[in-house]
């Protein structure tokens, strides 16, 4: 069933979206983001599962991938049309099928968005494609934050959006380390979104730099980067005598590292391909243990750790 998003994540529509995606993470990802952004949201996971859902629910806006297995997303777009539904389309894919389109002329797509892309590419895509009534763009808030990209100044301009009503968090600093571009900058929106003070680099070398030049209240981190890896960076906070909590965010833990070397086990731990939801949890239980948490989350480490 789809569901809605609460309202500090953003303006509320009544507006409901088909994501289909074979990929889980990537499905997840466009799914989340709109979800967090007012969106009600269906997923499925190939043509044929999306088309089941298409005869047995009511859909403002469909957005697919192509190459899937059983039915890629240009067959479902031709059964649409054959069945002459006239739901809006958004074709997300990596290759598009150019020659394909230009046999089938009568195909409605309203949109396109190559992969890799961003988070606020695909807001901006569903923005223009479902209009307001009177013919303008629905207006629904994109996030700002700072990704200060490695760049050895680390000077970037402060996010202009203020945070959601009702939301505290602002008091706390988050470095985000990750030099996969979207899963940075989807972590930031999140944040920033929830009122939280974040800022994003592209390796550990750069996050341990701005470790050093600014203070901040927790690090989320990836692991497997260039010049440094998440596990090193740990390891030089940890020499360096600094305490600020760590999350380790990766979807591969090094276990072993931990097992060897236990003193570098972070705070909490999230396996990808994980939620909006779950990185929200996380973080609110290591920076607000007085909120009925105990300040530690269970990780997905080894008992015997």
């Amino acid at each position: 069933m789809p569901t809605g998003a609460p309202a500090q994540y953003g303006a509320q529509t009544s507006k409901c979206v088909l994501v289909v995606d074979d990929d889980f993470y990537e499905r997840e990802l466009s799914a989340g983001s709109l979800i967090r952004f007012g969106y009600t949201v269906d997923t499925a996971n190939d043509g044929a599962d999306a088309w089941d859902a298409l005869k047995h629910g009511n859909y403002d806006l469909l957005i697919t991938d192509n190459r899937m297995p059983r039915m890629s997303g240009l067959e479902l777009i031709l059964k649409l049309h054959s069945e002459n539904k006239t739901i809006p389309v958004i074709l997300a894919s990596g290759a598009m099928p150019v020659e394909e389109l230009k046999r089938h002329p009568e195909l409605r797509i309203d949109a396109t968005l190559h992969k890799p892309f961003t988070i606020n590419e695909l807001l901006d895509a569903v923005k223009k494609v479902l209009r307001a009534p009177d013919g303008t763009a629905a207006d629904y808030p994109v996030f700002q934050h700072r990704d200060l990209l490695g760049s050895p100044t680390l000077q970037e301009e402060k996010p202009t959006i203020a945070p959601p009503q009702g939301q505290t968090n602002s008091s706390h600093r988050i470095l985000v380390v990750d030099d996969d571009s979207d899963n940075r900058r989807l972590s930031l929106d999140v944040l920033v979104g929830s009122g939280y003070d974040a800022e994003g680099v592209t390796d550990g070398a750069a996050g341990w730099e701005a470790l050093q030049t600014y203070d901040y209240d927790l690090v989320i981190t990836d692991n497997k980067m260039p010049r440094m890896t998440g596990v090193e960076m740990i390891e030089k906070l940890r020499s360096a005598r600094m305490t600020l909590p760590v999350i380790m965010a990766t979807r591969y833990l090094p276990t072993h590292d931990f097992i060897r070397r236990p003193w570098l086990k972070p705070d909490a731990t999230l396996e990808r391909p994980f939620s909006n939801d779950d990185l929200l949890a996380t973080v609110n239980k290591i920076l607000h243990p007085d909120d009925g948490n105990d300040g530690h989350t269970e990780t997905l480490l080894p008992d015997y750790l």
